[in-house]
């Protein structure tokens, strides 16, 4: 294999700016020290209910003795839960130097932003500089576990100065106008109010700052405003937000040099590790840095360009999920799926790699089918859908001990991203991608992309399984209970078929009628159930009798059989004849070796027919 060192990466929403970033400076900075890396991405915590149980799959697309080191960014990950499951395989797999991205609780080497620091220098700033005696801090509850430490330094920098946040002057909200606004009346209804409020980030920031604009105040004149994060709109707002910078591509490249060092044996793995941000002050506290608004054009733009985005993944998500919604074909999907990869930004590689068994019907139902336990080689993964720089590769079979077949691994772009192909609890296997120069470019449009073919395979294993139910269903309805052969119907239907197929190939069909002998007397003298049993015995002996493939059998009612076979009409003879001999082989025997006070019997009638469009089975059995 090209790539023989190898980093694990572990992280999960992807499709996040912070996430992306931290990832492209682990995957440039490992490019260049000849490193390849493998990123298994998950979408842990999006609000999936059952469907998200499946992510834990992620932990079996990993080789993880391939590894040199890994990165575990577990601060990304919102459910505890697959980020504790992560944290035992990895110490349990992995034999290589492993790193972990968090802030807080940290199991292995931990690596994290200095923002605790920032959250204090904030607060001096607005002490110090402002002059400000009443600072209120507005927090986040979806994130309490990064929003709460800062409201704690908030508090104990203002208890050095002689001053308190009081329970009333803090408040944790949600994502929503509402919520902010509501704990910002509350901020703003006594007597006395606030000089500054700090906000957990950007986002929450612009909303305060809405609020506080329409109620008359000015920003920074008559009241503060901090945030974190220096997201794009904190420097297109008026005025320009006080906020932190966190350098999070550095941080990322930060966390390869530390691996690296480990890897070469120069250092191993420090503890803790902190990578400092700066505050940026500007115009929302301090008046001095008020900023003219830049040029609104350039941010307008920007948004456009977003907003076409996002409507143009809604209707590549519509398009895309309307015509997979009736594939019940693999090979049909994957050939809807090379007409829509071409959406995804940047991708140079996208790849379908599918377990063994992805389809395999439980056990359960094939006991209920009949159906026998054929199952596949457990080494072998298929790669159903290959595309590569515009070009559809063919369809493979390789050996799991890697992600991809051999031949795919380059030297042009060693940076994979993995994700889970999952619906609920089943495992399909796997979606691996790349981008262009390396890029990590994943955006949530991709999210939609493969939640429909998650979708496209759960409707495809449905489908199957429901098939071999309605098969077995159909089988089950169409046989006589007496005799469990083919009843009528299921005669008609297999006969039927029969004849087509006797039609396209231009050959004969050959009619027999079987009777039981002496059913009548056989009623009279011994009653019902011995001419049942008469009855089933025949059919036994018609059953076993039949060798030849396309042959169709019935039980018609009474003592009357029908059998019909395909066959040239020099054989037809030769095997109708074979049919009856060894019918009456098996009565005569049968005869022999009971003792009861009747023997059985049957006879029989026969034509054969070169079959046409046109023959009937009424014309068959007249």
């Amino acid at each position: 294999m090209y790539h023989s060192k190898k980093i694990g990466i572990f992280i999960s929403h992807i499709f996040g700016d912070y996430q992306r970033t931290l990832c492209q400076g682990i995957t440039d900075r490992a490019r260049e020290c000849g490193y390849a890396t493998e990123v298994f991405a998950s979408a842990d915590g999006e609000d999936f209910g059952a469907y998200g149980n499946g992510e834990k799959s992620i932990l079996r697309i990993p080789h993880f003795e391939d590894f040199c080191g890994v990165i575990f960014a577990s601060g990304t990950y919102l459910q505890r839960e697959l980020r504790n499951q992560i944290s035992q395989v990895l110490r349990g797999k992995c034999s290589c130097p492993v790193l972990e991205v968090a802030q807080h609780d940290a199991i292995f080497p931990q690596l994290k932003l200095g923002n605790g620091l920032c959250a204090a220098n904030l607060t001096v700033h607005l002490i110090e500089e402002h002059h400000c005696r009443r600072i209120c801090y507005l927090g986040c509850s979806p994130e309490l576990v990064s929003s709460d430490p800062r409201r704690e330094l908030c508090a104990q920098v203002m208890a050095q100065h002689g001053l308190t946040l009081h329970k009333e002057d803090a408040a944790d909200c949600e994502y929503t106008r509402d919520s902010v606004n509501r704990a910002l009346a509350a901020f703003l209804a006594g007597p006395e109010k606030p000089d500054a409020i700090l906000c957990y980030n950007d986002r929450m920031a612009v909303i305060a700052m809405e609020y506080l604009l329409r109620q008359g105040l000015r920003i920074p004149e008559d009241i503060c405003v901090t945030g974190f994060d220096d997201i794009t709109v904190s420097k297109n707002c008026s005025p320009d937000l006080t906020t932190v910078t966190f350098p999070v591509y550095e941080m990322g490249c930060r966390a390869f040099e530390l691996l690296h060092e480990d890897i070469l044996g120069k250092a191993s793995l420090p503890p803790e590790t902190v990578v400092p941000s700066e505050p940026i002050y500007r115009g929302s506290c301090c008046a001095n840095k008020k900023h003219a608004l830049p040029n609104p054009l350039f941010y307008e733009n920007h948004l456009l360009r977003k907003i076409e985005s996002r409507e143009s993944a809604m209707l590549t998500d519509i398009k895309l999920s309307a015509a997979l919604h009736s594939v019940k074909d693999l090979d049909d999907g994957m050939d809807l799926l090379e007409e829509f990869v071409d959406s995804i930004e940047d991708c140079r590689e996208f790849y379908i790699c599918l377990y063994p068994g992805w389809d395999q019907i439980p056990g359960r139902i094939r006991q209920i089918a009949s159906m026998p336990d054929t199952r596949e080689d457990a080494d072998q993964v298929l790669l159903s859908f290959a595309y590569r720089d515009g070009v559809r590769l063919p369809e493979c079979r390789f050996l799991g001990k890697s992600i991809l077949p051999e031949y795919l691994y380059h030297a042009a772009n060693p940076s994979t991203i993995c994700f889970p192909l999952f619906y609920g609890e089943r495992e399909f296997g796997y979606a691996a991608l790349t981008f262009d120069d390396g890029k990590i470019s994943a955006n949530f449009s991709l999210l939609l992309f493969l939640r429909n073919i998650n979708a496209m395979l759960e409707r495809i294993f449905d489908q199957r399984q429901t098939g071999v139910l309605v098969h077995r269903l159909e089988d089950i309805s169409n046989r006589d209970e007496l005799t469990g052969l083919p009843d009528r119907n299921g005669f008609r239907a297999a006969a039927t078929e029969l004849i087509h197929e006797a039609a396209k190939k231009g050959s004969s069909v050959t009619a027999m009628q079987f009777m039981v002998s002496d059913m009548q007397s056989i009623r009279e003298h011994y009653g019902r159930t011995e001419r049942d049993f008469a009855i089933c015995v025949a059919g036994h002996a018609l059953e076993n009798a039949i060798s030849a493939e396309n042959t169709c059998i019935s039980h018609q009612g009474g003592g009357e059989f029908l059998i019909l076979f395909l066959a040239e009409k020099e054989e037809s003879g030769r095997q109708a004849d074979q049919v009856v001999t060894r019918t009456e082989s098996y009565l005569e025997h049968y005869n022999r070796l009971h003792t009861k006070p009747y023997e059985i019997h049957v006879t029989s009638f026969r034509q054969t027919v070169r079959v046409t469009d046109s023959v009937t089975l009424e014309e068959l059995y007249p």
